[in-house]
Formats: structure tokens, C-alpha cells, sequence
């Protein structure tokens, strides 16, 4: 366990082509895109389980935001692996799925930011729609669209008085700055589960995250902006580390069925293969995982990983859904 708990350090994403990341995430959302490097090798090989000769061009993103703020929170790790019949995780139409299944990025005035992407040509799943997540948690405005392959991207404009969670947090993330398009990094990020106790179990016991809103959402603007079935009710449980980013919103559908792209999600197929947590020991982290029942991907290994550098690393999968989760040490 971290010691005061792990944010998400990165979402390592399978792309169709690095050209088409660094237009969206460098140019759109704003976020400083590294050198772009060639990652291969035995330990990468064996990291994410391809076989021998197997590659990928990588690009970390990430922002600084306020001077002094560590910019190892919320970024992006793209890799376009160089291997023939890739699947596309996510297809044009899909909404929520089981596994990890969206970024989200907080504005600052979400309508205007809709007419520019739209402009840009980018598909909406619905106009932003304000609602209350609860009297004591607050009222956002949220929307959705298609980003990049297909993988959905949230924004949201953070409202509310400093008496509600979300006022407080949008005092906070003012604080934390933006980039000059007007986007943060990556301040949330959904996880949608099949066992509530299990994958909370994981982000506590082994991230040693906290719970910062719990809720269960069923109001018909929720389900709307979110292409969920009338009458939905999805439990919110809203996880945080030590920092304002890098959070993991945990969707547990309560009366509905989800499609299951978790045994697709895996590299080298394009998608939203997996979570990037640092953590102060691998091998606590991994006896942690080992005790609330986390499958083992791929075991320990020396390995330097792109943006972040010589590391001890291994992937698991988290109880809760089967989704990869790769846990770091930094060296």
C-alpha cells in the first residue's frame, strides 16, 4: 500500500496509431506529449504476455499544471503496438462496458466546449446535462463523446457551493490549473464492476485509496447523458488517493446488464488495456493483491517503462472485473 494512498498515475491505452493520439491528447486536451520512444525487449515481452520480437511505439502525456504540483498524476500512456489483427475494444455506439471504459477531464465552461469539438467533428453522446449527484455530494454538468478509437471521453464542469463535495473539489482543482485548451489531466476515470466488495477491497487494501462520494444514480438525466436504460440505478463509488486527480469512479450496475470487453482488453488490441498505480513497495502491493484474490497477468519484473523510467513492475487483474491493473515501483 502507498502511503497515503495511490491516484492513478496513468491510463495505458492501445492506439490505432500514435499520429492519432497526439492530435487529440497534445493538441486538443493540451497535455505535454514526451519524446515518443520504442518500447521491446524481453521484459517488455513478457510484461504484457506478447511474443518474442513484439513492440510498440510509446508516448507518455502528462501536464505540470501550477508550479511546484507534481505532473506524476492523471497522464497517458500511449502505445501502438506493432502486431497484426489488433481488435478495437471499444465499437462506435458502445456505452458503458464492463472493465475501464472512459477518461474524463474536468472544464471550465462545458457548453462552449462542446460547440468546439463538435465543431472538430467529434460525435456526442447528448447535449451537457446538469444534475444533483445528492444534496451533500453536489450538482455537476456532465457530457460524453466518442474520443479517439472509439474510447469514451467525459468532461466536466465542476458547480456547486463550498457546503457540497463537488463545490469543495471545484476550489481545489482551481487551484491545480489547466492547460491552455482549457482541460485538466485525467481527473477521473470509470470502472464498471461486477463485485462491489471486491474491487473496493482493491483500491483500499492495496492502493490504500479512500471513498470520496457513494452514491447510487438513477435519475433519468443521468441515465440520458449516459446512454443507460430508463430506470437505471448504477452505484458511484468515487476513489481518490492523495491528490485531486487520478480518482477512479467504480460503476456498479445494480438492475442492468453491461457487455463484458474485459477478455479483449489486453494488449496488443486498442482499447483501454489498463490503470498505472506507483506504489512505495511492489512487494507489499503484491502480497496485498494476492490476499483480496487479484489474479496475477504477468509476475514482477525489472522493467523501464516509458515516461517513468527503471521500475519494478507487474500487472493483476482486479477482483472486482478481471480488468489489468499495473502496479510500479519506481527505482
Amino acid at each position: 500500500m502507498a502511503g497515503a494512498g495511490s491516484p492513478l498515475a496513468f491510463a495505458l491505452l492501445g492506439v490505432s496509431r500514435i499520429e492519432t493520439a497526439l492530435a487529440f491528447y497534445r493538441d486538443i486536451i493540451g497535455l505535454d506529449a514526451a519524446a515518443e520512444v520504442t518500447w521491446s525487449g524481453p521484459a517488455f515481452e513478457r510484461h504484457f504476455n506478447l511474443p518474442a520480437g513484439a513492440s510498440a511505439r510509446a508516448v507518455m502525456f502528462s501536464f505540470q499544471g501550477a508550479p511546484g504540483l507534481s505532473p506524476q498524476v492523471g497522464r497517458v500512456l500511449a502505445l501502438e503496438f506493432n502486431a497484426k489483427d489488433r481488435i478495437t475494444v471499444p465499437q462506435k455506439g458502445d456505452r458503458t462496458y464492463r472493465g475501464l471504459w472512459n477518461l474524463n477531464f474536468y472544464v471550465d465552461d462545458i457548453r462552449a466546449t462542446t460547440r468546439d469539438l463538435k465543431a472538430k467533428g467529434f460525435d456526442f453522446w447528448s447535449e451537457p446535462v446538469g444534475y444533483e449527484v445528492s444534496a451533500k455530494a453536489g450538482a455537476p454538468v456532465e457530457v460524453l463523446f466518442d474520443g479517439p478509437d472509439n474510447l469514451a471521453i467525459n468532461l466536466v464542469e465542476l458547480t456547486g457551493g463550498p457546503g457540497s463535495t463537488i463545490g469543495q473539489l471545484k476550489a481545489e482543482v482551481a487551484a491545480l490549473g489547466k492547460t491552455k485548451q482549457g482541460f485538466t489531466q485525467v481527473a477521473t476515470t470509470s470502472h464498471s464492476i461486477v463485485d462491489h466488495a471486491k474491487a473496493l477491497a482493491f483500491y483500499t487494501q492495496v492502493l490504500g485509496m479512500h471513498v470520496r462520494i457513494d452514491d447510487v444514480l438513477n435519475k433519468p438525466e443521468t441515465n440520458h447523458f449516459l446512454g443507460r436504460p430508463r430506470g437505471a440505478e448504477t452505484r458511484a463509488t468515487f476513489m481518490a488517493g492523495d491528490h485531486q486527480f487520478g480518482k477512479v469512479a467504480l460503476s456498479y450496475p445494480l438492475n442492468y446488464a453491461v457487455p463484458d470487453k474485459v477478455p479483449l482488453a489486453v494488449p496488443p488490441n486498442i482499447g483501454y488495456l489498463a490503470q498505472g498505480f506507483a506504489v512505495a513497495s511492489l512487494a507489499r502491493a503484491e502480497g496485498a493483491a494476492r490476499a483480496v484474490g487479484a489474479e496475477i497477468f504477468s509476475p514482477p519484473l525489472a522493467i523501464d517503462i516509458p515516461g517513468v523510467g527503471a521500475a519494478s513492475a507487474m500487472i493483476v487483474r482486479n477482483p472486482g472485473s478481471g480488468a489489468l491493473i499495473q502496479l510500479f515501483e519506481v527505482k
